[in-house]
């Protein structure tokens, strides 16, 4: 047992000490300020994944987001630009809306009736002869955030002026988003299939811990892995039967906080022939070779299954298979991650129940595993402070770009070091 590090109630905490080469301290996980410093200093000052611009696609129409704790509403206004403004009246501070998303012109304060538009400007006070001369409506609009910006139909939000532009933050990310989106054959992902919300009482960081795990699937999620190789030996995630470092699978670190695992070298070929039956998938595929033919209906499957692609955009943003993760912290033990499964501009309409059932496979069996080992992940850190600190030290670090075998920490260990690079970091230059 190693001697104490935390520093007293109340003292700024010296992240540098929490954070080396091949541990991270319990306390990243389990203390309030720490939480509370992660907010202000990650989520408010570099760019956060918002939505989709196909979730919000006509004028007026809106959705309700996060920046960290932040509520936001991310809106269309009148002349189709995306604007995003904290859900929080300039009066009393009352939320403005309060449906999950919808289509309107107007937020109206259930205070005091505040009127905004749908750019978040003020617009009407309600009986104005009231107020003062001085009283500047463009004054007291809705808090916009400082920056927003979309790449690939993504759009992301910064409150820092500091922040470099997002092409810059996306870094090598952006090749892979390419590629994940590159499948649809217009070019494009559509976002409106519902949401699936999976709540755990754990620390938000828990799910970053995994982005680019390889190692877990074997122990965690053993009993789907057994039951994908008993069906047929090679079907998706049955590769992690044996030691995936011994396939061609690889993980890579992108900078920034950026984390990818590549399943598809894994799958030996086609990623079809790797897919795991889903409820329908013999009529759907008749169906589309018999309206498109046999040779068409091979390249329409293989951009219908799974993408085999786990990209992961820090520090919110999530692109696993054909859904989007959106990570979004509650508390310092209770998390959500809001799961939306895509479609493709342009793909054959009769694809589309092939694709929606694909997307539900593993989550009803994988989802269920890892909200569990968070949660006991959480119940040990919280309940044993004796115990100080988690090892990261499985795997060398290479340069930035390499790659590694799948069960190597190292795209963990440098997420975790552009974490400490921006709770460190006290402003005055770009974070």
């Amino acid at each position: 047992m190693t001697s104490r590090t935390v520093e007293p109630p109340g003292a700024e905490p010296e992240y540098g000490s929490l954070v080396r080469d091949d541990r991270v301290h319990r306390t990243l996980y389990t203390e309030p300020s720490v939480f509370a410093d992660e907010m202000e200093r990650i989520f408010g000052r570099t760019w956060v994944y918002l939505g989709h611009e196909s979730e919000i696609p006509e004028p007026h129409d809106f959705k309700l987001t996060n920046l960290g704790t932040r509520p936001v509403i991310l809106s269309r206004d009148e002349e189709g630009t995306a604007r995003a403004f904290f859900n929080r009246c300039s009066h009393r501070g009352v939320t403005v809306c309060n449906e999950a998303r919808g289509n309107a012109p107007r937020f109206v304060c259930s205070y005091h009736g505040w009127t905004y538009s749908s750019a978040g400007d003020l617009l009407n006070v309600p009986f104005p002869s009231g107020m003062d001369d001085s009283f500047d409506p463009a004054e007291w609009g809705l808090h916009h955030l400082e920056r927003v910006e979309s790449y690939r139909g993504f759009v992301f939000g910064v409150l820092s002026a500091e922040a470099p532009p997002l092409a810059e933050h996306l870094g090598a990310a952006a090749a892979l988003i390419d590629e994940w989106v590159d499948r649809a054959p217009d070019g494009e992902i559509v976002v409106r299939h519902g949401v699936r919300r999976v709540a755990a009482r754990a620390n938000w960081k828990l799910y970053l811990d995994g982005a680019a795990d390889g190692l877990h699937p074997f122990a965690t999620h053993r009993s789907f892995v057994e039951m994908s190789a008993r069906h047929r030996d090679g079907l998706f995630i049955s590769q992690f039967r044996r030691n995936p470092d011994e396939t061609p699978m690889y993980s890579r670190v992108l900078g920034g906080g950026h984390q990818y695992l590549d399943q598809r070298p894994g799958m030996g070929g086609r990623v079809w022939d790797a897919t795991r039956p889903a409820p329908g998938t013999e009529a759907s595929v008749a169906d589309l070779e018999q309206r498109y033919g046999s040779e068409t209906t091979p390249e329409i499957l293989e951009r219908t299954t799974v993408a085999g692609m786990n990209v992961f955009v820090f520090p919110n943003l999530s692109l696993v298979d054909n859904s989007i993760g959106v990570v979004q912290p509650r508390e310092v033990n209770r998390t959500e991650v809001l799961w939306h499964v895509t479609s493709l501009a342009g793909a054959e309409p009769e694809s589309l129940p092939l694709r929606l059932r694909i997307g539900e496979d593993f989550p009803n069996f994988g989802d269920p595993d890892d909200i569990e080992n968070w949660e006991r992940a959480q119940r040990g850190l919280e309940l044993v402070p004796d115990v100080e600190w988690l090892h990261t030290g499985r795997g060398d670090d290479g340069e930035e770009g390499a790659d590694y075998g799948v069960t190597n920490e190292a795209p963990m260990r440098a997420y975790q070091r552009e974490w400490l690079r921006l709770m460190q970091h006290r402003g005055g230059e770009n974070p």
